[in-house]
């Protein structure tokens, strides 16, 4: 059975227009004319009356739009449903969209070396979003910097891929003069930009010192507007010094200062997906070699 007459009839009625259905479904309003005529001789009757000028829907055609729209929702899931299926053992990673290509050269090695590029659907994705994804199910693996406690559940498990300092970032034009490093008090005045979707910008033990001295602190929304508002407008951001995406600037170590911050894999324990355990195993020999 073919639902395309269905479709076709629910779009005329929730869109009170032929034209505009055909539109919808990049047919001309003809064929979508054609298939509700077939539609009605298949139900015996009229479901659109257009006598008094209007699109009206006659009582046999609230009937068959609300069932239509019934057969429309479960055709929809079965093919959401089929898909899993069918993409059952497909591992989905998203991965911070702060961390450079390192990373994304790491796991490339590991596809070519043990896998296929179908094996994986792989998500650059905002900090936030890597939240929303896992608690969604709508990940296997996110590789991170954080997941809040709004987002944990019990299935969750966690292992740190690296750890290294914290930097400082500074656009290509910066005033900010560098040599090599950078001390807190060379940062005196610079406006610093942060966001929590990126925990590396945002540090708990900062002396009050270093706090009172410094300039101005911004928060945004996410570590893209972060680069953004740190490369025009002559600020900086703490970044993790290794993994950060280095394209539009540069990351520079603090002296007479140290503080830390872990990557982290994150994982559904999902053992219906039999390349899963695999995946990880292997990104813990991959945490090694970092």
């Amino acid at each position: 059975m073919s639902l395309w007459k269905y479709k076709y009839f629910v779009d005329v009625v929730d869109m009170k227009s032929f034209t505009k259905a055909g539109k919808k479904n990049y047919v001309t309003q003809t064929a979508i004319s054609q298939q509700i005529a077939k539609l009605e001789k298949e139900v015996g009757g009229k479901l659109i009356s257009r006598e008094s000028g209007s699109l009206e829907v006659t009582e046999l055609g609230k009937v068959v739009y609300d069932k239509a729209r019934e057969m429309l929702k479960i055709y929809k899931q079965m093919e959401k449903e089929i898909e899993q299926i069918q993409r059952k053992d497909v591992i989905r990673i998203g991965i911070d969209i702060t961390i450079n290509k390192l990373v994304w050269g790491k796991m490339q090695e590991l596809i070519d070396t043990y896998y296929s590029e179908e094996d994986f659907q792989f998500s650059r994705i905002d900090g936030a979003v890597g939240n929303q994804m896992l608690a969604e199910h709508a990940l296997d693996i996110y590789i991170g910097y954080g997941v809040d406690e709004e987002h944990r559940t019990e299935d969750l498990g966690e292992f740190a891929l690296s750890e290294h300092p914290i930097g400082v970032y500074v656009g290509e034009k910066t005033t900010l003069q560098t040599a090599g490093m950078v001390s807190f008090e060379d940062l005196k005045g610079y406006t610093r930009y942060g966001t929590v979707m990126y925990p590396c910008s945002i540090v708990e033990d900062i002396s009050d010192k270093f706090r009172n001295s410094c300039g101005k602190i911004c928060h945004v929304d996410n570590a893209e507007t972060m680069k953004i508002k740190v490369e025009f407008n002559d600020g900086y951001a703490f970044v993790d010094s290794y993994y950060f995406s280095k394209y539009s600037g540069n990351v520079y170590p603090i002296s007479n200062w140290r503080c830390s911050q872990q990557m982290k894999v994150y994982y559904r324990r999902n053992r219906e997906k039999k390349k899963l355990c695999g995946v990880l195993a292997r990104l813990r020999q991959i945490a090694e070699e970092l």
